[in-house]
């Protein structure tokens, strides 16, 4: 298994150095439309997901997603969609046609002043939700297509960001609106605030943490913010609590992390880190 998986990386590291070049590099062999904005499209759309017959998972982790993918004879596959740029290896394939989701054809092989030659690799932007049919009675289409992710890994990072940025203005609902209807919350332990904890669900963070923040601090402003991308769609953020307590008057500045965790576009859990001393101490009379 582990000669297997070191042979995919192989092949992946292989398909990603000569991206961008057709078979002999020949500028007739590159199929190349346009796709839209991965972000607008259904997560159950993905290839895996939505056509698991044609899109088998043979490498997956933070970096790459290397598929085995196949279309028999007469078949046509389910509306599926790719939302990451991929290099393809293409095996062998006869004539075929690819719809959008709207049944318009986005490209037939017949159309071409000259038929493709196989082995063929290819470059290929994100694929919007289409739908491919081979054409051919005997000939199956068969390749390996490498997506690489890290091009759009820093989307979990835009929202987080966008997150601290709405924060800072005052704009709670958009804060809240960037929370999964289920987001598992935790304060620290030894944070005054962690007695509620797990807070579940942003009406909860809202009142148990967001509310009592406000009401029991002259003024409290995150600063000097790091955002640091993580694996398994998580982002870590740096930053300091620089605050006064109303209560006691007291000023504090902390050093403090926060570990978020995101699927679908969605905050789905939060882990607070801070110095809980010096909390402490500027709570306390």
């Amino acid at each position: 298994m582990k000669t297997l998986k070191k042979q995919l990386v192989a092949l992946a590291v292989l398909l990603v150095s000569i991206a961008g070049f057709g078979q002999e590099n020949k500028a007739s062999q590159k199929i190349d439309y346009k796709s839209g904005d991965p972000a607008e499209w259904p997560a159950e759309l993905d290839a895996v997901i939505a056509a698991p017959k044609n899109h088998k998972i043979l490498l997956e982790n933070d970096e790459v997603r290397v598929l085995e993918v196949s279309v028999s004879p007469g078949e046509k596959e389910s509306l599926h969609h790719h939302k990451w740029p991929s290099v393809l290896y293409i095996q062998e394939a006869g004539d075929f046609i690819d719809y959008d989701k709207d049944g318009k054809v986005i490209f037939d092989t017949r159309k071409l002043p000259e038929p493709l030659s196989f082995p063929l690799t290819m470059q290929k932007g994100p694929e919007a939700p289409h739908s491919v049919v081979n054409l051919s009675k005997t000939t199956p289409i068969r390749l390996i297509r490498v997506e690489m992710k890290p091009q759009y890994s820093n989307k979990n990072k835009t929202i987080i960001n966008d997150l601290y940025k709405a924060f800072s203005a005052g704009d709670i609902p958009a804060v809240l609106g960037a929370m999964d209807a289920k987001i598992v919350w935790l304060e620290a332990e030894g944070n005054p605030y962690a007695d509620g904890n797990p807070y579940i669900g942003p009406d909860a963070v809202l009142n148990g943490v967001f509310a009592r923040t406000g009401a029991e601090h002259e003024y409290f402003k995150l600063e000097d913010i790091k955002l640091h991308e993580m694996s398994n769609n998580q982002v870590l953020a740096t930053l300091r609590y620089v605050a006064k307590f109303k209560e006691t008057g007291k000023a504090y500045n902390v050093q403090v992390a926060h570990l978020w965790s995101l699927k679908d576009d969605k905050i789905t859990a939060f882990q607070q880190y801070v110095d809980t001393k010096k909390l402490a101490d500027a709570i306390n009379k």
